[in-house]
């Protein structure tokens, strides 16, 4: 039987069958100083500098961001040596060391690519109180992968000969979701602000892999593999898992219907998995030259409750390998869709999963920033930032020194550099243009990433529109849109 899709029910099923959950946006850091509407959604306490502001419905502000702890395009695709000198060639090709490549990961890997986009945002000031409106769809995933994993891929199981490979760092976790956010922020005194939000979400697809733990060992007097797992994933959306009389998954498709774009679309804009979360913040003002801020957010999550599957697997199984003679005897009609396919049934077989349709749950990822401010004019100041993004299994910690000037009323702009990522190369720009009630604005953590996307671990741009009314920078005398 031809089961295209069971292959990537399997590989999540075991973790890429040799080896948490993490729904996040990857907030540009260079955008916390920033004197944009936006920054609030960094920390609830931001008090924008216009009375109302309205982010331009669907093309008004994006962000999307991918990022990554170790390698560079030109990691994976590179010029090469001596005879191959005028080619590119890749990590797979003959001529290279792939020794060269493994020395460069990390004993735990991620990578996180992401996409915020509002479809809706809007502010207005009533007196002390300033209110937002937000709504947003959000998608991101996040894979951390062990450098054992990668070691066996590439290299066999050479390395691991009478030993054991680590495989308990491997994450997966990809997710869709709609936020509508409502938030206000309050001046307590001159000098304190505060602000929150709340979030009530709603989720439309899921997958999520949980790894309790994993290893392989390999014996040296057989070259038997065993796998100890403890592993579980569960998804939510439009698929159809047929099994067998055995319980084995044979076809894995989407539901009737959902190849037409109208019922796609319609199962998109209405998501049946509620959830909720909130954020928290507070700006401190110690004088006229320095200020302190710090927020916490995405304390909630979601409810998974439609189109559920789970698959989960553990225990000590072991494996005595596959054969492959017949696919590469030219008198044999097997094909490499029927090597596949035997792959499979053994992977079922050996690992004996379990199959259950039940809701689950999946906490959001708390972020945290602390930050603080040096103003040497009204219109010059100097921004230092902490963030600590916290996954199940991963703390992700960053720090950007931004430098912050309102040029006129009608442009402001920052430069920053940020230690992220175990990496100290990230530099930042933004720029922010206002004409009339049109203000345009563009900024990246990853200029230089912009410039050399082959050289880089890390790519993300955050742009949008805003019109704004009522805008007198660090004076709020001026009469509350709301009375």
């Amino acid at each position: 039987m031809t089961r295209p899709h069971v292959l990537y029910v399997s590989v999540l099923m075991l973790g890429l069958s040799l080896s948490s959950h993490a729904v996040h946006a990857q907030e540009m850091q260079s955008l916390y100083f920033m004197r944009l509407p936006q920054a609030n959604l960094m920390n609830p306490a931001h008090h924008p500098y216009c009375n109302f502001y309205l982010d331009l419905p669907v093309i008004g502000s994006a962000n999307v961001s991918a990022l990554n702890s170790s390698l560079t395009f030109s990691d994976i695709i590179f010029p090469g040596t001596g005879e191959y000198a005028d080619s590119l060639i890749t990590i797979l090709h003959p001529s290279y060391n792939i020794d060269n490549f493994l020395v460069k990961l990390n004993k735990k890997n991620f990578l996180a690519p992401s996409l915020h986009t509002d479809i809706l945002a809007l502010g207005f000031r009533s007196k002390n109180l300033y209110f937002h409106i937000n709504f947003s769809e959000n998608v991101s995933a996040f894979l951390g992968y062990p450098k054992d994993l990668i070691t066996l891929l590439l290299k066999g199981n050479e390395s691991f000969m009478g030993g054991e490979a680590d495989f308990s760092s491997l994450e997966f976790n990809a997710s869709a979701y709609g936020s509508y956010a409502f938030g206000v922020t309050t001046e307590i005194s001159p000098s304190l602000t505060m602000g929150v939000r709340g979030k009530f979400l709603s989720g439309i697809a899921d997958v999520s892999l949980k790894n309790d733990g994993m290893s392989l060992s390999v014996q040296e007097e057989d070259y038997t593999h065993t796998v100890n797992a403890d592993l579980s994933v569960n998804v939510s959306g439009p698929l159809v898992m047929e099994k067998d009389s055995a319980g084995n998954i044979t076809d894995v498709s989407l539901q009737e219907g959902m190849d037409k774009p109208d019922n796609l679309i319609h199962y998109l804009l209405h998501p049946d998995n509620p959830g909720f979360a909130f954020d928290l913040g507070a700006s401190y003002r110690i004088n006229d030259r320095f200020s302190l801020s710090a927020s916490v957010l995405n304390l909630g999550m979601i409810w998974w409750k439609r189109d559920v599957n789970n698959i989960s697997s553990k225990g000590n199984f072991v494996f005595r390998g596959l054969d492959v003679s017949p696919v590469l005897n030219v008198n044999d009609s097997s094909s490499l869709e029927d090597l596949v396919d035997n792959l499979l049934d053994s992977v079922q077989t050996i690992f004996k999963p379990t199959y259950t349709t039940n809701p689950y749950t999946t906490i959001l990822n708390p972020k945290v920033y602390v930050g603080g401010t040096l103003n040497l004019t009204e219109n010059v100041y100097f921004g230092l930032l902490s963030k600590t993004e916290i996954h199940k299994k991963n703390i992700l910690q960053s720090f950007t020194l931004s430098a912050n000037a309102s040029l006129s009323r009608f442009l402001d702009a920052t430069v920053s550099y940020s230690y992220s990522n175990h990496s100290f190369n990230s530099l930042g720009a933004g720029l922010s243009l206002r004409g009339g009630p049109l203000q345009v604005y563009v900024l990246t953590d990853y200029a230089l990433g912009l410039i050399h996307p082959d050289e880089t671990e890390a790519l993300g741009v955050w742009f949008g529109i805003n019109l704004t009314f009522g805008c007198k920078a660090r004076n709020f005398s001026d009469l509350p849109l709301i009375f």
